[in-house]
């Protein structure tokens, strides 16, 4: 760990800070982070500490390293500097709105972009990291409207200024002198706005100052306190550290926000090691990880796998083109699931398992999904557990194919006559759960090859009806309203009905919809018609027979 040797702390005005130098966000840090309620916190913090006259608004501290070149480094502190960014340029676009230019052009001139003096080309202030600096100086800085947002930070930089512009008019439509309250304004933001700016002469310098303003990790996530803590031991292979980061973050793609970075490594590091939860991720792995080279070694892996969790999240994903087979199919299945707690096994069998072994593992896994939701039992560690000991028998050789991942989840996995049992007496709230469910079964009953795929045709298509209603009143005189409300929800009762054919729905007596149910062109909902009456009695039986056919569509 290096020393702070020259660290340099002094108290300024964010103003100041981004009018005085040119900043730049290295591109290994993650895009722009901050949701509207964020922006909206800031912006309103600020506006209320201007308008009560305090003399000072603090802002927290920004690490800042320097380098050889005249732009410095933004080690932490990226959001605020971007969105106090961003509020100037609302300012800013104001007075260019109001028929203000010359000040307009002086606001921008000061806090947001220069030019060159040579090639006359416009400079930011503050450069973004790679995948969000074109579009934050084309569209926010240089207001380019045709620029339009391609990642999820884009549309949170596009919402961040709307917001800011939102509060800027506001206030100018509040005051009887808008040019002057705003200007004022932007004194208070130029030498009232204070922050901790800590300059450090190195990046491990900084590195070590970033994890120590941010002990236990109050405000950051695990992924920035460990992307800080690897690079601040990878010494004199930081440019190494840093650019398997970046790769990293780039096979994540658009999925790579701030959430889906720190499930990637938590999911990982549970498939290597043991589970962690996500505030205790950042420590257990600096426990782990205690050497330069280890530290390589970890940014090695975690670029390694990377597509492959992308991958997971994204059945159209170009790896399952290599896979063939229906394995996209399965990976959309599981997304709809919304299962997650099997990713580091999965993790490890795409890296390890054969592509036949990884089509059978994800049919298998399916299964074992549906199987899950429908009898319970197992809490989301627990699960997660034995998912991350199988994965790490996969890593080691234990493991090596689906049949022998199938024989070691035998004591974990519910059985068929478990499942059955549960299956007969399961109630499903979620609509999009109960229309998966029938629509597999549909397949089954059809006798197709791989039921348990993702049956789930565009909801304008296909209702979810209820046969038995929630209140019966007078329609229903043979069932109580206690017993309609405790059946209404059961499987049994549940039917598919494609759209513009007559409705299921509402609460018309059995004889009224039968002739409807006849004519479905669901073979399940059809088998409804068989029954003279329908009640407690008939929903049973129907679920019984739907349990059967359920053991067959998620086989183990």
């Amino acid at each position: 760990m290096a020393t702070l040797d020259h660290m340099k702390i002094n108290l300024e005005g964010i103003g100041h800070a981004l009018g005085d130098r040119y900043l730049r966000v290295p591109l290994y840090q993650r895009s722009y982070a901050w949701e509207e309620q964020n922006v909206l916190d800031l912006i309103d913090d600020l506006r209320n500490a201007f308008t009560k006259n305090e003399k000072e608004y603090f802002l927290g501290a920004v690490v800042i390293s320097e380098t050889e070149e005249v732009i410095s480094e933004v080690v932490d502190g990226q959001q605020r500097l971007a969105t106090t960014t961003i509020l100037i340029a609302a300012i800013r676009n104001y007075f260019q709105d109001h028929g203000e230019s010359d000040r307009a052009a002086d606001i921008e001139r000061d806090f947001l972009l220069s030019r060159d003096r040579r090639s006359q080309e416009l400079r930011a202030r503050l450069t973004l990291s790679s995948a969000d600096h074109d579009f934050f100086l084309r569209r926010i800085l240089q207001r380019e409207t045709e620029k339009i947002p391609i990642r999820p930070s884009h549309e949170r930089l596009l919402a961040a200024a709307k917001i800011a512009e939102r509060r800027v008019a506001s206030i100018a439509k509040s005051v009887s002198t808008p040019t002057d309250h705003l200007l004022r304004w932007l004194d208070y933001l130029e030498e009232n706005a204070r922050i901790i700016w800590v300059q450090v002469p190195g990046h491990a310098n900084a590195f070590v100052v970033f994890e120590t303003l941010n002990d236990r990790g109050l405000g950051l996530s695990a992924a920035d306190l460990l992307k800080n803590y690897l690079f601040s031991l990878a010494g004199d292979r930081l440019d190494e550290a840093q650019d398997l980061w970046t790769r990293m973050l780039g096979s994540l793609e658009a999925l790579a926000d701030e959430e889906t970075v720190v499930d990637y490594i938590r999911h990982y590091w549970s498939s290597t090691s043991k589970p962690s939860r996500k505030r205790e991720l950042y420590f257990t792995i600096k426990t782990a990880t205690t050497s330069k080279q280890a530290a390589i070694a970890l940014g090695a892996e975690l670029q390694a796998h990377a597509h492959l969790y992308a991958a997971l999240l994204n059945p159209n994903h170009t790896h399952w083109v290599g896979v063939g087979g229906t394995a996209k199919e399965h990976v959309a299945t599981l997304q709809l699931l919304r299962m997650e707690q099997n990713r580091p096994l999965l993790l490890a069998g795409l890296r390890h398992f054969s592509v036949p072994e990884v089509r059978k593992t994800l049919r298998l896994i399916v299964s074992w999904s549906a199987r899950f939701l429908v009898v319970g039992g197992l809490g989301g560690g627990t699960m997660e557990r034995h998912y991350s000991d199988r994965a790490n028998e996969v890593r080691s050789g234990e493991i090596t194919t689906a049949e022998e991942l199938a024989r070691a989840m035998a004591g974990v996995v519910p059985t068929d006559a478990q499942f059955r049992s549960s299956f007969s007496t399961v109630r499903v709230s979620q609509t999009w759960l109960a229309r998966y469910y029938l629509r597999a079964l549909e397949k089954t009953a059809l006798g197709e090859k791989e039921p348990e795929l993702i049956p789930n045709p565009n909801e304008e298509q296909v209702n979810l009806e209820h046969v038995l209603p929630q209140s019966p009143e007078g329609n229903w005189p043979d069932v109580e309203p206690e017993v309609a409300r405790a059946y209404y929800k059961r499987l049994g009762n549940l039917a598919l009905q494609r759209k513009g054919d007559n409705s299921l729905s509402g609460n018309a007596p059995f004889d009224d919809k039968k002739p409807y149910i006849q004519k479905s062109r669901y073979k399940l909902t059809q088998s409804i018609a068989n029954k003279d009456q329908w009640g407690p009695t008939q929903i049973d039986e129907r679920q019984e027979e739907l349990s059967e056919l359920a053991v067959n569509t998620w086989p183990i």
